[in-house]
């Protein structure tokens, strides 16, 4: 039988890498942005878009299109509003 405590364990044994990833990009965040000049050209930043990817998205995934986003940053990329992707949706077989 599964019970409620047993279903959070789970939920935090599995959002730790995220977590961790997380945690590092807010002490790049508090400790390094602030002494480099602002150049990034995308909303939302590099750094809230990979937060946001890995809460959303976990830790694979997140960190995939973290990288496509990190990639971007050339001056070949005009930047701009790039959101992380919505999550697609499954389609269930017809007559299901």
């Amino acid at each position: 039988m599964n019970s409620p405590g047993w279903s959070v364990a789970l939920r935090s044994v599995r959002t730790a890498p995220a977590r961790a990833l997380i945690f590092c990009i807010e002490l790049y965040r508090v400790y390094v942005s602030p002494t480099r000049m602002p150049t990034c050209r995308f909303f939302p930043t590099c750094s809230e878009y990979a937060v946001d990817a890995l809460r959303t998205r976990g830790v694979v995934v997140g960190s995939v299109l973290t990288a496509v986003r990190l990639l971007k940053c050339g001056p070949w990329h005009p930047g701009g509003w790039d959101p992380v992707p919505e999550r697609r949706h499954r389609h269930s077989p017809a007559g299901t």
